[in-house]
């Protein structure tokens, strides 16, 4: 019998300390279809957040993926349609929630990204670890209010509403814009025209491919205990 409380103390131990929680945060006026994809993997798993409402979702402690929302996927016929709420990419980007947990130097790697474009004000904050010396470490990254998005870059709902906004990249698909090719550098690539209006607007996200070193955030993986990401803070 001892034995056995020593082993499930272990395993309740093991557990408690192999995993990462996100604290899911919903401040905008309408519900949130949160997703949560894991890299390499094709399915999210989705939580659905009203207004003011929060949600937790647990990972490993290895974890590396993005986090992003979607509004107006309430119903299931919504959540099916992949052109308004399904994963982010080129055709209908959504603000990205970056995570790489226990990198290099047992650092957990974080950011937000618009390289493909944008969807929602959106906020990063870690648990259990306050601010080090520089906004960098252990900072709070966040895009509170948008830039105005460009009548060529905007994706439009059905009913006519503004979804999102395309990055120059999403939108022309051109290797000036993506950073590919000739312009596969930080030398060589500056995002293109709606970049400076990207990062002016939201100076902590990145807002092209090669925006790092004013957009990384590291936290030592040990002392965050996990991460809130907020919409509309």
């Amino acid at each position: 019998m001892r034995s056995t409380i020593i082993l499930a103390s272990a395993v309740l131990l093991w557990q408690s300390v192999s995993a990462k929680n996100f604290n899911l945060v919903n401040k905008c006026s309408k519900s949130v279809y949160a997703g949560v994809l894991q890299n390499g993997q094709s399915t999210a798993t989705y939580y659905s957040i009203p207004s003011g409402g929060s949600s937790n979702a647990d990972v490993a402690a290895n974890w590396a993926g993005r986090i992003y929302g979607r509004i107006d996927c309430d119903s299931s016929s919504d959540q099916a349609n992949n052109t308004q709420c399904g994963l982010p990419g080129t055709p209908n980007p959504a603000s990205l929630a970056e995570f790489t947990f226990e990198g290099s130097g047992n650092q957990d790697f974080y950011d937000l990204s618009m390289v493909d474009g944008y969807n929602l004000p959106i906020e990063i904050q870690p648990i259990g670890a306050s601010q080090g010396s520089t906004q960098y470490i252990c900072g709070s990254p966040s895009c509170k209010t948008l830039p105005t998005c460009p009548s060529d870059l905007t994706v439009l709902t059905s009913e006519g509403d503004l979804l999102s906004c395309q990055s120059d990249c999403s939108h022309y698909n051109e290797a000036q814009y993506c950073c590919t090719g000739a312009y596969g550098s930080a030398a060589t690539c500056s995002g293109g025209p709606y970049a400076p209006m990207i990062k002016g607007a939201c100076p902590d996200a990145y807002s092209f491919a090669y925006d790092d070193s004013t957009s990384t955030y590291t936290c030592d993986s040990n002392t965050a205990t996990g991460y809130t990401i907020t919409w509309c803070p």
